[in-house]
């Protein structure tokens, strides 16, 4: 599957007192692009929750490289790959434009639960569009 992409600009208000975006705002970039990642390929978060499927985060790992700061424009990858049978991966860069600077490289784990219990990705029709098809 190609890697996604989606563009950003910092905002003021997501730095802290030395100038530089919070550690914290990081988060927040990376959960939006993988949102709209899905959204992209027609999959229903919300509707995959009123069925009782759920993707939930269960581990995540950021290497912090660059500070980004006041009006950066950067953009955040994500690609998406299986791990064992219950784990799925989103690699995921935030890389700031023009230089192309890689600023942070993260690593989301999570699992698809059924009314609270893990499933195998394969077995959600929708996720076979990430190619999981157990």
């Amino acid at each position: 599957m190609p890697t996604f992409s989606l563009s950003f600009e910092v905002r003021d208000y997501e730095l802290d007192f030395q100038g530089i975006v919070n550690n914290s705002v990081y988060l927040n970039y990376l959960e939006h692009t993988r949102h709209k990642f899905m959204q992209e390929l027609g999959i229903d978060i919300k509707g995959l929750h009123d069925r009782g499927l759920d993707l939930v985060v269960t581990r995540m790992e950021m290497d912090y490289k660059l500070s980004l700061r006041s009006r950066d424009q950067f953009m955040v990858t994500v690609e998406i790959h299986p791990e064992g049978n219950l784990r799925i991966v989103f690699d995921q860069k935030i890389i700031r434009l023009p230089d192309e600077k890689l600023m942070l490289a993260a690593k989301t784990t999570g699992v698809c639960l059924r009314n609270g219990r893990p499933i195998r990705p394969g077995d959600v029709p929708e996720l076979h569009k990430f190619g999981f098809n157990l």
